[in-house]
């Protein structure tokens, strides 16, 4: 009960701070002397600071000595490894970024192949990067980077209180092991267990997808409501589910996979090992492909001229009056939208949120997946979805690493979302 009362007081001069020991009282029912008892504690404890004293009240007496919390009494980092670039950013205990290191992605995989052969960048490049690291050996480069921006911050080490590590692949939060990241050559990692032996805090890993839905919805496109699905479309696909504000794992922590639900009639190989994934359709490395299957039935683009291109490339085309651009984001969101409208079907949230890589590309993708959704969600669970482009962009999966550490170094018995 002690500690409930602890988070509840410490709740309230966090939320609602300057405030006083008497307006505590008053707001908990706890006894004055209970809460200046935990008061006390929480500024021995370098959590909360008094700032002096208040406004007297018109009924008279001693001004009230106000309370404000401490947010640098506490640092989490937040790692997106992503396919590419890793960032890595330290928070405060509020949230606030104080710090930010961004250095190319250490990989396992050889310079220049995917790990089945292929190409791997969200639009279908060789990855740029350290290639050939271990896992390991990456991990341990994150840390020395998490260390070296901590140190940037001037803020003791010893306030590091969580982790949060943000991978583009199958994670299983509750051992917090990556399962299969493909465009890293990443699979069965221990990440959980590396990171927290070189940083000496607890580490909880997600999906990209999942990081990104956090973070959009506390911060971006989704305004906190309880129920979101984002669909994580770049490099691959998968999805970030909230219900009723918390992250679903699902009982092996992989939900969220969508990108490797089969597609009837697709034979493309997946990087996951197996064929017809909707990934291999709906992805950054899909445009690509849809592009040089049209160049090579005859059809003609300014891409033609051009020896090799990405996502970003076709885009640009398509923005110029490509019509063969054009055509193949409308194609690979159109199976964007059948994914969205699985999503739809399945869990009925009030808010849809398309992010990743391909989110910047606009309404060349949105409006083909929005007519998607139309035609295949049931019009009951369609009903009142909204659905929107990220407004986070790049930061959202950082961003999402660090609330989520955030959330997870906190032990309130209130908190706005659970992983």
């Amino acid at each position: 009960m002690r500690e409930v009362n602890r988070s509840l007081v410490l709740a309230l001069v966090k939320e609602g701070g300057p405030v006083s020991r008497a307006s505590i009282a008053r707001s908990t029912t706890l006894a004055k002397p209970t809460v200046s008892a935990i008061v006390d504690e929480l500024i021995a404890d370098g959590l909360v600071r008094e700032l002096g004293p208040g406004s007297t009240a018109v009924s008279g007496g001693r001004p009230p000595i106000l309370l404000e919390f401490n947010a640098r009494s506490q640092l989490v980092v937040g790692a997106h490894i992503g396919a590419r670039r890793t960032t890595v950013a330290i928070g405060d205990a509020a949230g606030e970024e104080i710090a930010r290191r961004e250095f190319p992605t250490p990989t396992a995989l050889a310079a220049g192949t995917g790990p089945s052969g292929g190409t791997s960048s969200a639009g279908g490049a060789a990855p740029v990067g350290l290639t050939g690291v271990s896992p390991v050996d990456a991990l341990r480069m994150v840390a020395a980077e998490a260390r070296a921006a901590i140190q940037s911050t001037a803020l003791p080490t010893a306030r590091l209180a969580a982790v949060g590590a943000v991978l583009p692949g199958l994670t299983d939060f509750h051992t917090g092991v990556c399962l299969l990241a493909p465009n890293l050559g990443w699979r069965d990692v221990p990440v959980r267990d590396i990171l927290a032996a070189e940083l000496g805090a607890p580490v909880y890993v997600h999906n990209a997808g999942q990081a990104a839905a956090v973070a959009e919805n506390l911060e971006g496109a989704g305004g906190r409501v309880g129920d979101l699905a984002l669909l994580y479309a770049g490099t691959g696909l998968s999805a970030g589910v909230l219900s009723d504000g918390r992250v679903f794992h699902g009982v092996g922590g992989t939900a969220g996979e969508i990108g490797h639900n089969a597609v009837p009639g697709n034979e493309e190989p997946c990087n996951c090992g197996k064929v017809g994934c909707l990934e291999t359709v709906a992805s950054g490395p899909a445009i690509v492909r849809a592009v040089r299957r049209a160049l090579a039935a005859g059809e003609t683009s300014s891409l033609a001229a051009l020896e090799t291109f990405d996502a970003r490339d076709v885009t640009a085309a398509a923005r110029a009056g490509d019509a063969l651009a054009a055509s193949a984001i409308a194609e690979v969101g159109a199976h964007l939208g059948l994914a969205a409208s699985w999503l739809i079907n399945a869990y009925n949230p009030a808010v849809v949120v398309v992010g990743g890589g391909l989110a910047p590309i606009g309404d060349l993708l949105l409006d083909p997946l929005r007519a998607a959704v139309a035609r295949h969600a049931l019009a009951p669970a369609l009903r009142g979805v909204e659905i929107r482009a990220s407004v986070l962009g790049p930061d959202a999966e950082v961003r999402g690493a660090v609330l989520l550490a955030l959330q997870h170094s906190e032990t309130y018995y209130r908190v706005v979302f659970r992983a």
